[in-house]
């Protein structure tokens, strides 16, 4: 396959190409016959961009943030991120080093340690970044104080709410910086005040952060901050629609 028109940078400004996938294919075996999930999608996503890749259950959207983000190998097709052309190409262990490096993954699940405070959750990650543990320690803090849970740093998941686990989990994906950031489903767990919460953060890592945010969901309330928003169904884009974001507007509860 050519090479994609346009070069990504690990550095990129505001409307830069972050991501580009073109003619992804992904198959998944059921009994003796494969069921092919994603169709042959070509996406891409921009620095700044808060991306909302909408579509109803077993659309195909959740392979496919796993395939952009080197999770998932695709049968067919090619993902080039930042400055590494076509990442299925990389070692198993380059891959990792990507993914630690450079992307953030924020779950509907949260993915929290349970025996770990929310300081101890965000700073392990850092550590494995190679960080020492005093600057680990205050880039833990900044994230967990951006979040809005500052006050609350030494509890444990059991003490805190399904909201405050989720901005853990954001502060966490937050405090390496990342130029990529996925997030699968993440306010699916919360009620209307929370979800909120939640979203206006993933609106800022784009503006203020500059990360290519890519939300997956299926609730189209979170449609208004959104910069872009990509329908998808049974495995194919069906619509994609840049708008313009509005982030004071507000999440009514479901």
């Amino acid at each position: 396959m050519t090479a994609l028109h346009h070069t990504t940078s690990v550095h990129g400004k505001h409307g830069d190409f972050a991501i580009e996938a073109k003619g992804v294919v992904k198959r998944f075996k059921t009994g003796r016959s494969f069921v092919e999930v994603l169709k042959g999608v070509d996406f891409d996503a921009r620095h700044g961009d808060l991306t909302m890749v909408m579509g109803p259950s077993g659309s195909g959207k959740s392979t496919l943030i796993a395939a952009l983000s080197g999770l998932l190998k695709p049968e067919e097709g090619r993902v080039d991120a930042l400055d590494v052309d076509d990442m299925w190409k990389l070692s198993s262990g380059a891959l990792d080093k990507f993914r630690l490096d450079h992307c953030g993954f924020i779950f509907q699940g949260f993915n929290l340690f349970p025996a770990l405070s929310a300081l101890q959750q965000v700073m392990t990650v850092l550590k494995y970044q190679g960080l020492d543990k005093a600057e680990a320690r205050r880039r833990a803090v900044a994230a967990l104080e951006e979040v809005g849970l500052g006050h609350r740093i030494n509890q444990k998941p059991s003490a805190l709410s399904g909201g405050e686990k989720q901005r853990v989990a954001i502060a966490r994906a937050l405090a390496k910086n990342p130029k990529l950031l996925f997030a699968d489903e993440p306010t699916s767990a919360l009620d209307g005040e929370n979800g909120q919460v939640v979203i206006r953060l993933l609106r800022r890592a784009a503006t203020e952060h500059g990360a290519a945010v890519i939300c997956v969901t299926h609730d189209p309330r979170l449609e208004a901050w959104a910069d872009r928003v990509i329908h998808i169904e049974d495995g194919k884009i069906l619509d994609d629609q840049r708008r313009t974001p509005q982030p004071d507007a507000v999440l009514a509860s479901h």
